[in-house]
């Protein structure tokens, strides 16, 4: 595994991270039924971040809106007692509760303080690494939710902040109110359009998480060349999305990038992390995993030769067209 400086906070982070919201699981609705990642286990997750730290993995994000907070609940498990070896990164929702047309600055500050009280709790932890925005807060609140954000580290429940989106403009208006620590950009071979984000960030020595490298599996190689009903289960939170006329052109067009991995040393996964490694802004890539298997090959992505040349160019023509905009999510 190889470490790479956090922007400017002075952390080493894994080039690999692990994403934990596929842990989240399935997750029971009012109604009764079940919506969310299909194919979990409470007890294999807590192997794989185990597995994930013998790696040298030191990075895992979570969020509290990953499965009803299930998936903070399940990183708090796996990281008692080794809780100094790991980088934690967490999310929180800033708008949830508050209305856009109804400016309430102190429901917006409670929001953000309660929020990550409530983390630490499921976590287990007293402090935070990275406390992020899950979203852009509505214009009325972005200084009090900034200000929020000051006073937590300073009563140190959070070491560093960001947030999450590819909205350059969006981020430059909230770094009026505050730093921005770092930034979780949407970044794959399939999407690239955070290309100039990603160049920005280096330059301002602002550190970068990579969520979605894997296209939230279309890149995993698991669907390439199959039909949306045979793709997912009808519960999993990502059916709905493959059902799309886009989406099952995509599944279809992607063997084109079979070659990626033929005589390579690659497999699908480790060719779309090492695309996502070989862009110089980044500095660490959250790939999700469920099990033991999932992360020891996305921690090999390291290690894989580079796509370049030829290779580069034609892997980048046969994502052009597959690309449908709008797939960051």
């Amino acid at each position: 595994m190889r470490y790479c400086d956090f922007g400017a906070t002075g952390l080493r982070v894994s080039e690999i991270g692990v994403g934990a919201y596929p842990i989240s699981g399935m997750q029971r609705r009012p109604d009764g039924t079940r919506h969310g990642w299909s194919g979990t286990d409470d007890a294999a997750s807590i192997a794989m971040i185990h597995r994930a730290e013998a790696l040298g993995i030191n990075v895992i994000d979570t969020a509290e809106g990953y499965g009803a907070g299930h998936s903070e609940t399940l990183v708090g498990n796996a990281l008692c007692g080794r809780r100094q070896k790991w980088v934690v990164a967490t999310k929180v929702q800033p708008n949830q509760g508050l209305e856009a047309e109804r400016p309430d600055t102190g429901a917006a500050r409670r929001r953000i303080v309660e929020a990550c009280d409530h983390s630490l709790k499921r976590l287990q932890m007293e402090t935070i690494d990275l406390y992020q925005l899950h979203a852009i807060p509505y214009d009325w609140a972005s200084e009090t939710v900034m200000e929020a954000l000051a006073t937590l580290k300073a009563q140190g429940k959070v070491r560093f902040y960001g947030i999450s989106t590819n909205d350059h403009q969006a981020i430059v208006r909230l770094r009026r109110s505050g730093p921005i620590d770092v930034l979780q950009v949407g970044y794959n071979l399939l999407e690239r359009t955070a290309d100039e984000l990603l160049h920005w960030a280096r330059e301002e020595r602002i550190g970068t998480l990579i969520r979605v490298p894997l296209a939230k599996g279309m890149l995993t190689g698991t669907y390439a060349g199959k039909v949306a009903a045979e793709a997912l289960p009808a519960d999993d939170l990502r059916y709905d999305r493959f059902q799309r006329p886009e989406m099952q052109d995509a599944l279809q067009k992607l063997q084109g990038l079979d070659f990626l991995t033929q005589g390579t040393g690659r497999t699908m996964p480790q060719a779309a992390l090492r695309f996502v490694l070989q862009h110089p802004g980044v500095s660490c890539v959250i790939a999700g995993a469920k099990n033991e298997r999932q992360v020891e090959d996305n921690a090999a992505a390291c290690d894989v030769p580079p796509i370049e040349g030829p290779e580069l160019e034609r892997a980048l023509a046969v994502a052009d067209t597959i690309y449908t905009p709008g797939w960051i999510g």
